[in-house]
């Protein structure tokens, strides 16, 4: 396809082609990555690890949230506005590519830029791990959203990718920056990318159309609203258990209590999306069940780091 943009960029006022270039890496993505890195600080506890009360740490922890958040999932969120800018004339128009408000040659210009920073920062922790996570990071954005691979085409590659990028990937490098990561780190790490890959399937749902007309297999795409609801509903309850599981084993039984909580409270919406998938009702869900997604990550950092005796 060639460039879709008839406009120049040069002819939009300057303030605006700035803000369509923020819009482009998404600005509202970046929050959880940089929650996430901020969780595997804490999770290198304070003994060995991040100190609070530490102020280069909190420079150093600033730096890895800059690095996973704004850059890194910028980089994500701009490539694949790129590769989906048929996609969003359809699902969302509005978009900063197909609204006519970057050329396709600024959209490139923009996910090169925040992937070469996102490399850049990641050599001044000087640790050969945080930097290949960075890349790695970088390549599985690329293998999400490049033809002819493209991860998002698949319901079973798509949401693990994002997962493992946006979470797993993070949380390692918060940890990393402080203390050797543990397998306990790991394991939570690995659990909170599953959390989010769930909720991936379930976002899927709303932009399902559009995908089916362009070829993208996601889950609602393969089987149906319902049905990929109830595997969304299926892999956030199991990874909330796990934590539960894990809160009991280590013996924190008032965080297995809050875990609980967390999977019975949604369920209402649940069923009510369920029964009619329409967006006030997958709002309504979101409004129910991201706050506890939110906590569970944060209280999971604190259980491994040792917050909790």
């Amino acid at each position: 396809m060639g460039d879709m943009i008839t406009t120049s960029e040069q002819q939009i006022p300057l303030a605006k082609r700035i803000r369509a270039h923020i819009e482009l890496a998404d600005p509202i993505t970046w929050i959880s990555p940089a929650m996430i890195c901020i969780c595997g600080a804490l999770a290198s506890g304070t003994a060995t690890g991040f100190q609070w009360w530490n102020g280069a740490h909190w420079g150093l922890i600033l730096l890895g949230a800059l690095m996973t958040g704004p850059l890194g999932t910028g980089f994500s969120q701009s490539i694949n506005d790129y590769y989906d800018r048929e996609i969003d004339a359809i699902n969302d128009p509005t978009r900063p590519i197909p609204a006519g408000l970057v050329s396709l040659n600024g959209a490139r210009a923009n996910w090169f830029f925040l992937g070469f920073a996102t490399f850049l920062v990641s050599l001044i922790f000087k640790d050969a791990m945080i930097t290949a996570l960075a890349v790695f990071g970088i390549i599985l954005s690329v293998l999400y959203s490049m033809p002819p691979i493209k991860f998002k085409k698949n319901y079973l590659l798509g949401p693990p990718a994002v997962g493992i990028g946006y979470v797993t990937v993070s949380w390692m490098v918060g940890h990393i920056i402080f203390a050797p990561i543990t397998w306990q780190s790991i394991t939570v790490a690995m659990i909170n990318g599953g959390l989010t890959a769930g909720m991936l399937v379930l976002n899927d749902i709303k932009s399902v159309e559009g995908d089916r007309q362009h070829g993208l297999k996601s889950l609602a795409v393969a089987i149906g609203v319902q049905p990929a609801l109830l595997v969304a509903y299926t892999i956030i309850n199991l990874c909330e258990i796990l934590f539960l599981v894990l809160a009991v084993m280590w013996g924190n039984y008032w965080v297995a209590a809050f875990i609980a909580f967390a999977v019975i409270a949604p369920i209402y919406s649940q069923i009510k999306l369920y029964n009619d998938a329409s967006h006030k009702n997958f709002m309504r869900y979101l409004i129910a069940t991201n706050p506890f997604v939110a906590l569970i990550q944060i209280v999971s950092a604190f259980l491994v780091g040792g917050y909790f005796g």
